[in-house]
């Protein structure tokens, strides 16, 4: 639906443009209204790259900062230099990102989502959880603070980690700072800068010391030593946990199944001495797994080709699909991390916030029942079902499967193949041959020639972040890689929907960057309609009209990336509009270069917008301009108008088929002359024609480059001054332009971007004599400099002629004892 509120762009905000590299995904808010299911590219980033929160501490002093390293001293510092800075202030504004499926009310903040349920096995991160920031008073409350410093007590190991900047690095910086004006190099003194953070399991906190340049970090970690645990809120790692073999801890958790295909496969010895994280399938879904490898043994190789049932994995290569080297603590993990199994196989793990205001973890889109079961020479988790391997990415695997051959043709005349990167981690949506099939026939031929609006329509079906079907629970949404939101729902039957009409029908198929899900219904969204259809569904039915009358509709419709100014039906009640579009039925011809004009070349965003800017039509390639202005008394910094040859823009960002559609309240009619040939040509300026006439101004409103707002006072107003002054303005040049400039202004200023005036507050413009005139409205009345606007937005090529009632004098204090002339100095 069109936007019918303001276009506000606030300087240094980020608008709500989003971007053809799939990897970002612009931030929203999150509704209050329902559970939503939403997607940004910063939940869980890297240790490396991780924000610290609120309850981060900054250790100004080599005293309170954790020691580095035993023999580790920190730099001697030269006189007088600059003290150490202070990290940046944490913003709570940004809420992390990822698949969310709770409300508002219920995301935290970094490292701060309700954990997971206690069958999970982790205890609540909520919580005052940085003892120095108790109560927000730092260190005034440390008596309270120092009895929570659990990782001061026993049984507590501690990481170090020290890195330095690579030397490619080093170069590529060098290399960027010497386009730079030189300028004084402020870290090139000794700087210290520390954060701490604390979670449930592990404190750890990061220096980074830049000394003359050389940048190093450091990392020191207290975790409990393995086989320990904490216990409530005592000091340390107190609780013991009683470890067993690693087979053992298998069979324990409900692993019997696994824990004899292991035996069976001779791999015992492997799970006996070597250090593995085992995710292990509940003995249900290894039971019915062989259940369906028994089936598809029975399946002839010809209808296993057809149905893309693959050759099944064999019995020690599935065990080996479930153990990872080394030792993975589930606290450890970050959304979409990606791991390596034993087999070789990829697996990518995904945190979801629950209803409950838990929160899920999956491994290959199988929901992680009970983790962090600890065994002497491993760890063990619990999974809902068995991971098959996973070796292709997505679009191999779309290129494999029989029922998406339809898709794939889409999909590759689309041009969008060349954004689905490797390393990424994407959700399609793809439609089956059978979708497509429901299609008209017509329609199905547009799109595997990859028409203007395929493009558009295949961005509907893919998510930039990898969305489980097990984080669908009950309403969700989340976004498309065209910023469009999507509707996911699971119905109380089980049904998965997408877009409420189109059936999952299979799901969670996975690749080594991402899930493809089977939809049996191609989903249309309005910004995938051609532009003749939004026309219609935004009841521009004049303009619409037009566009039938001269033939266009067509034409219009096959444009691709183009922004569309459409006048308003009101529009056309203009008795100016009507006259111009009367002047011009007899010339088809003419009427088509008007309907063009209205036409830019070029998707443009209203948050895309800059003031002042020619935009080239499709009508002979010429131009309209687009100015933005702020009516705000106060909130000067804050674009809330926009105008197009000074028509006011009052609807925005109907998208359609990749163009844009933008409403504007008057006819767009094309300037044909420069103001000083506007001014020369109408006889209600002849007076100022008469005054201009032979003065250097002239030269400056025939310039074509020049963007100005020339006041011109109607012929009565001259009239109304004393005859001696008028025939001074008319003989002497040189104080006739001192007058004139006064009644220039160095912008160009339409009526519609006047702002009601606001107490004690005035808009200021400076004129070519560099003094400003006062700009205000007042009711339907607008007033510059004491002068009442009589006629608005009289457009020429280089500028916009407004028609006052009084000639401004220009501002000048009079000497006292003296008299002077009106244009003296």
């Amino acid at each position: 639906m069109l936007t019918r509120s303001l276009l506000v762009c606030v300087l240094f905000t980020i608008g709500h443009c989003y971007f053809e590299d799939y990897g970002n995904v612009p931030e929203n808010p999150f509704s209050p209204s329902q559970w939503n299911l939403r997607l940004f590219p910063e939940l869980y980033a890297s240790e490396s790259k991780k924000e610290f929160s609120a309850e981060d501490r900054s250790i100004e002093d080599s005293e309170e900062r954790e020691q580095l390293g035993p023999d580790y001293k920190d730099p001697v510092k030269p006189k007088d230099e600059p003290t150490k800075l202070s990290p940046a202030p944490y913003n709570p504004s940004v809420i992390p990102g990822g698949v969310v499926d709770v409300d508002a009310g219920g995301i935290g903040l970094p490292d701060g989502f309700p954990d997971f349920p206690d069958t999970f096995g982790f205890s609540s991160s909520f919580g005052n959880r940085n003892p120095d920031n108790f109560f927000g008073l730092g260190g005034f409350f440390r008596p309270f603070s120092e009895q929570k410093r659990w990782w001061k007590g026993e049984n507590v190991c501690i990481e170090r980690e020290e890195t330095v900047d690579d030397e490619e690095e080093e170069e590529d910086t060098k290399q960027n700072e010497s386009d730079i004006v030189k300028a004084a190099n402020f870290f090139s003194t000794s700087i210290s800068l520390s954060n701490c953070h604390e979670s449930p399991s592990k404190y750890e906190c990061v220096t980074k010391i830049n000394n003359h340049g050389v940048v190093k970090t450091f990392v020191v970690r207290y975790k409990c030593c393995y086989g320990f645990k904490r216990s409530d809120d005592s000091s340390g790692c107190t609780k013991q946990v009683k470890l067993s073999p690693l087979l053992t801890t298998i069979e324990d958790v409900g692993g019997k199944e696994l824990t004899s295909m292991i035996r069976s496969t001779g791999l015992e010895d492997k799970f006996n001495s070597e250090n593995l994280t085992v995710l292990v399938p509940t003995d249900d879904s290894m039971i019915e797994f062989a259940d369906k490898m028994v089936e598809m043994n029975q399946v002839p190789d010809a209808v296993r080709r057809r149905r893309q049932v693959k050759n099944p994995v064999s019995s020690k290569n599935l065990v080996l699909n479930h153990a990872i080297p080394g030792f993975i603590d589930l606290s450890e993990l970050n959304n979409e991390d990606l791991l390596s199994s034993a087999y070789d196989s990829k697996i990518r793990f995904n945190f979801y916030p629950t209803r409950d205001y838990g929160k899920m973890l999956t491994a290959n889109c199988v929901k992680v029942r009970k983790g962090d079961n600890l065994a002497t020479n491993g760890i063990v988790h619990v999974v809902d079902g068995v991971l098959g391997p996973v070796t292709e990415d997505i679009l191999s695997m779309i290129e494999e499967h029989p029922q998406l051959s339809t898709f794939r043709r889409v999909l590759k005349n689309s041009n969008l193949e060349k954004n689905i990167k490797p390393d990424g981690h994407y959700t399609i949506f793809a439609p089956t041959n059978d979708a497509f099939g429901k299609l008209p026939p017509l329609m199905v031929e547009k799109l595997l020639n990859g028409d203007a609006c395929t493009a558009t329509i295949i961005k509907h079906h893919i998510v930039a972040h990898t969305v489980c079907s097990s984080a669908i629970i009950g309403n969700a949404t989340t976004h498309s890689v065209d910023g469009q939101l999507l509707n996911l729902q699971r119905r109380d039957d089980d049904v998965l929907l997408f877009e409420s009409n189109a059936k999952i029908v299979k799901t969670d198929i996975m690749g080594t960057n991402g899930v493809i899900h089977l939809i049996d219904t191609l989903v249309v969204p309005e910004s995938a309609l051609y532009i003749s259809q939004s026309l219609k569904n935004e009841n521009f039915t004049k303009f619409q009209a037009l566009l039938d009358q001269v033939g266009l509709t067509d034409e219009l419709d096959s444009m691709k990336n183009i922004t569309v100014f459409a006048p308003s039906d009101a529009a056309f009640e203009n008795p100016k509009a009507l006259k111009y579009i009367e002047s011009l039925q007899e010339n088809k011809e003419k009427l088509k270069e008007m309907v063009m004009y209205h036409v830019v070349e070029g998707h443009l965003e209203s948050c895309d917008m800059n003031n002042n800017v020619m935009l080239k039509t499709k009508q002979n390639e010429n131009s309209v301009r687009l100015n933005l202005y702020s009516t705000l008394p106060i909130f000067s910094n804050i674009i809330n108008r926009a105008t197009v040859n000074c028509a006011r823009l009052t609807g925005y960002d109907e998208k359609s088929c990749g163009s844009v559609i933008h409403e504007v309240n008057n006819i767009l009619i094309p300037p044909s002359r420069n103001l000083w040939d506007e001014i020369k040509n109408d006889e209600k300026y002849s007076t100022l024609s008469q005054i201009l006439k032979g003065t250097d101004l002239e030269t400056v409103l025939k310039d074509e480059k020049v963007s100005l707002t020339v006041l011109i006072p109607t012929n009565d107003a001259f009239s109304k001054l004393d005859p001696d002054d008028l025939k001074e303005l008319m003989e002497d040049k040189k104080k006739a332009v001192q007058l004139l400039k006064n009644h220039i202004l160095t912008e160009v200023l339409c009526c519609s971007g006047v702002s009601r005036q606001g107490w004690g507050f005035d808009t200021l413009i400076r004129t070519l004599n560099h003094q400003h005139q006062s700009v205000s409205r007042h009711g339907e009345q607008i007033r510059i400099g004491g002068a009442s606007v009589l006629e608005c937005d009289d457009l020429a090529t280089n500028g916009v002629i407004h028609t006052i009632n009084k000639v401004l004098l220009p501002q000048q204090t009079r000497s006292p004892g003296f008299g002077f002339f009106l244009f003296d100095i």
